[in-house]
C-alpha cells in the first residue's frame, strides 16, 4: 500500500470519527477517576469483624460450654441471637437477658458471663486498625455499628489508646440497626456529606448492601490486605 493511499484512508471522516470517539473515552476515563478520588470526604468503619475480632456466634459457642452444655448449641443460638439483636436496639439489657434464657432453658435465672466472655474472645484486629488510623490523617472518620450498651464499654476499652477515631454511630443510641437504610441517612446528615462522598467498609455482606441501596461506596472486609488495596483504590490512603 503506497504512503498517500494509507494517509488518504486515515483521514477519511469514518477514521477521524473513530480518533475523536478514542480520545473522548480517554478525557471520560480520567474525569471519572478524578471523580472518584477526590470525591470521598467521609470513611465509616464498622467495628466487629473489621476493627475486633468477635462475632456473637463465638459467644453463643463459649456459654454453650461454659454454662448451658446440656442444651444444643443450634438452639441456644437460634434463641439467643434475636434477643442479641434487640439488645442492639436498645430494647433489652443483660440482666432482662438473663432471665428470658434462664426461664426458657433451665427455668431459672442464670449468670451468662456476658462480659466475661467478651473479654475473653474479643481481640483488637492490629492490621486494620493501623489502616483506620492512616484513613483518619487524611479523610473525616466515623465508627457504624450494630452494638448493645455492654459491648459497647468493653469495644472502648479494647480500642480507646489504639483507635483515633473518636465519632461512633451506635445501634443502641439511635434505635435502628444495619442495613436499614435509614440508620446510613442518619450518619450522612450528622456528617454533612452526600451518599457519593462516603464509603463504608463491614465485613457482613448484607450491611455493604444495605449502604450501596442508600447510595454510599462501599467496601466489603474480607481481611487487612484486601481492605489496603481498596482503600488505595479509593485514594483514601
Amino acid at each position: 500500500m503506497s504512503l498517500s493511499l494509507l494517509f488518504g484512508l486515515l483521514t477519511t471522516p469514518i477514521c477521524r470519527q473513530l480518533k475523536a470517539m478514542q480520545r473522548r473515552c480517554i478525557f471520560l476515563y480520567f474525569i471519572s477517576y478524578e471523580v472518584l478520588i477526590f470525591l470521598i470526604k467521609l470513611v465509616i468503619f464498622d467495628i466487629g469483624g473489621v476493627l475486633i475480632d468477635f462475632r456473637e456466634d463465638q459467644y453463643v459457642h463459649y456459654l454453650h460450654e461454659k454454662v448451658l452444655p446440656e442444651v444444643s448449641e443450634i438452639d441456644l443460638y437460634r434463641f439467643i441471637n434475636p434477643l442479641i439483636a434487640l439488645m442492639e436496639l436498645g430494647l433489652l439489657n443483660v440482666t432482662e437477658l438473663e432471665n428470658m434464657v434462664g426461664k426458657h432453658f433451665v427455668k431459672k435465672k442464670i449468670r451468662l458471663h456476658w462480659v466475661e466472655g467478651y473479654r475473653k474472645l474479643a481481640k483488637p484486629m492490629y492490621e486494620s486498625v493501623k489502616l483506620a488510623n492512616r484513613v483518619a490523617k487524611k479523610k473525616n472518620t466515623a465508627l457504624l455499628s450494630n452494638v448493645s450498651y455492654s459491648r459497647w464499654n468493653e469495644m472502648g476499652e479494647i480500642l480507646d489508646d489504639m483507635l483515633h477515631i473518636k465519632k461512633a454511630f451506635l445501634s443502641f443510641a439511635l434505635e435502628i440497626r444495619k442495613p436499614e437504610p435509614a440508620i446510613y441517612r442518619l450518619v450522612l446528615k450528622e456528617m454533612k456529606v452526600k451518599p457519593k462522598e462516603a464509603l463504608f467498609i463491614d465485613n457482613q455482606i448484607e450491611n455493604v448492601i444495605g449502604a450501596e441501596k442508600a447510595g454510599l461506596n462501599a467496601i466489603w472486609f474480607r481481611n487487612a490486605k484486601q481492605l489496603e488495596k481498596e482503600l488505595k483504590d479509593f485514594d483514601v490512603i
